[in-house]
């Protein structure tokens, strides 16, 4: 048995909060495997809680079996911990007259068997723009941090890490980057995020959040905003299906396909599903729609850039700035690999004082902010991990704007 085939069996079993079958014959390399696919997912304290009990994990070699077990107590408790403080901030959010959605993160974790071991590095949150000052001077005044902040750029979002507890939030004032021409145009899809939002309560908090129609297509956006990206993990898959299935009553498909297909995205949310129908032991009446017919189901290429990638396809540097590629692939349909890698380096006027404001104040510097946005890409692609595959990144651009098509987020 291939060990990713495992992966997706024991993952599958942890959904439905089942007991694994005991496993035989494993080598302690493929034990190892095991684990790093898990790591590479961010899914390694589910897969722990389901091995740990099985006799065949108890003769591994017992410092690997210890050095997975408390992996997955820090992990597991550093996730409560943060959980516990997020709804004891958000409620003092509320006390103080804000009330922002909470997208993704703790809603999703709380449809999980064991919501503690859904790990989540930060919390989303997102706000009215005109409510943007008094929430930061808000999150400052509570111990937060953030970047310095260039005066008259107008964010699309901003990160505030608590130095104290450690506890990380992405404000946002929109969805999806406005300026990018392959997925900015999903925020209109969300303008009536506030007016349609709802309470679901967690751990005895109340907390708004989007309506489940909504939040549903969100989860679906922005996997495809990764996917156009360098791509997403299974652990995203789990998400859309535990809430499918959780909030089956409340989505209406006929609107949702419709909204799909006007954006491009039907194909590929179909076959989204059809992974959970095929690998997660999910049905199509589990999450109320009938298994189209209209759509060409081949879900393994789509599952494999997900084992591939890791959580947000970010397993390895190459694949990493292959983005440059499937994301002007997806602006400019007739693009070539190489304009990919130009248009990153050299994007247009607007997008360089958008990001580097000194160069909107004194036009002259337009020529550095140019220079800044080359120097800042070479040095994140330098700290990236490195392809163990062979592949460069055009290769591997190549081959996933081929995935675009097949799945018909691009016309061929």
């Amino acid at each position: 048995m291939k060990i990713e085939t495992l992966f997706l069996s024991i993952l599958k079993d942890a959904l439905h909060g089942e007991v694994s079958k005991d496993i035989q014959g494993l080598s302690m390399e493929e034990w190892e495997k095991l684990f790093q696919i898990a790591k590479k997912q961010s899914v390694a304290p589910m897969i722990y809680q389901q091995i740990f009990p099985l006799p065949a994990f108890g003769q591994a070699d017992p410092g690997f079996q210890n050095f997975w077990k408390m992996n997955t107590l820090q992990e597991a408790g550093n996730q409560a911990r943060c959980s516990a403080l997020f709804l004891m901030l958000y409620d003092k959010m509320r006390q103080n007259g804000f009330t922002p959605l909470v997208v993704k993160g703790i809603v999703c974790r709380n449809l999980y068997p064991n919501p503690d071991l859904r790990i989540s590095g930060d919390e989303d949150l997102l706000i009215p723009r005109e409510q943007f000052a008094l929430m930061d001077e808000f999150l400052l005044k509570e111990g937060f941090v953030r970047e310095n902040l260039d005066e008259g750029k107008e964010y699309q979002e901003v990160g505030y890490h608590h130095l104290g507890n450690g506890l990380y939030l992405e404000m946002h004032m929109d969805l999806f980057a406005k300026e990018s021409g392959a997925y900015g145009h999903l925020n209109d899809l969300f303008t009536e995020a506030f007016d349609t939002s709802v309470i679901v309560n967690i751990q005895g908090s109340d907390v708004h959040t989007l309506n489940p129609q909504l939040h549903f297509l969100y989860l679906l956006c922005h996997s495809l905003k990764h996917f156009l990206h360098s791509g997403f993990g299974v652990r995203q898959v789990c998400d859309m299906l535990l809430f499918a299935q959780h909030y089956a009553s409340d989505i209406h498909w006929t609107e949702l396909i419709k909204l799909l297909r006007e954006n491009q995205m039907y194909d590929f949310s179909m076959n989204l599903m059809n992974i959970g129908v095929e690998h997660f032991g999910f049905t199509w009446d589990d999450i109320a729609v009938p298994k189209p017919d209209d759509v060409e189901f081949d879900s393994l290429p789509l599952l494999n850039d997900m084992l591939d990638g890791g959580i947000y396809g970010k397993s390895d540097a190459d694949r990493v700035h292959s983005a440059n590629i499937t994301l002007n692939a997806a602006e400019n349909e007739t693009a070539s690999a190489a304009s990919g890698i130009l248009a990153s380096l050299f994007p247009d006027k607007d997008y360089i004082q958008t990001h580097y404001p000194y160069t909107k104040k004194w036009k002259i510097l337009l020529p550095v902010g140019y220079l800044h946005r080359i120097c800042a890409y070479l040095l994140k692609r330098k700290s990236a991990p490195k392809n163990r595959s062979g592949k460069s990144s055009t290769q591997i651009g190549m081959e996933r704007v081929r995935l675009l098509e097949k799945y018909k987020i691009l016309d061929k």
